[in-house]
Order: structure tokens, then C-alpha cells, then sequence
């Protein structure tokens, strides 16, 4: 092989390297913002158990318009 081929061998060595490591980038990017996703529903369906729940129980009195929360809403 003559020195332009091991040059040009050594620079796709090179790209091949380059674009590994911007996947890999990625990829720890993509299970950062899934973490983040699974937190952010594990909260969301946290809040909604507590409305729920809150519905489900009984008053202490009547309750008003303001004071009660429509859950199909939250469904949407």
C-alpha cells in the first residue's frame, strides 16, 4: 500500500471514530431525556392519584363549583 492509501485509511479511521462517538453522545443524551420523561410521568401520575382521590372522598359539606376538579379533564 503506498503512503496516500495508508493516508487516506488513517483519516476514515479517523471519521469512523468521530462519528462513534457523536452516536454514543447521542445515545446518552436520548436516555438523559428518558430518565427525565419517566420521572416527569411518575409525577404527573402521582398528581392525578391525588385528584382522584380527592374526588373519591367525601366532603365535609357541600362543596362548590371552584372547589371541585372535573378528573376526565385531567384524563385528557
Amino acid at each position: 500500500m503506498d503512503s496516500s492509501g495508508v493516508l487516506l485509511a488513517l483519516e476514515e479511521q479517523r471519521k469512523w471514530r468521530d462519528r462513534r462517538k457523536r452516536i454514543e453522545e447521542r445515545m446518552r443524551q436520548v436516555d438523559r431525556r428518558r430518565g427525565y420523561l419517566l420521572r416527569e410521568l411518575d409525577h404527573a401520575r402521582r398528581k392525578l392519584s391525588e385528584y382522584a382521590r380527592m374526588l373519591s372522598e367525601p366532603a365535609a359539606g357541600p362543596r362548590t363549583a371552584e372547589q371541585t376538579l372535573p378528573l376526565q379533564s385531567l384524563l385528557r
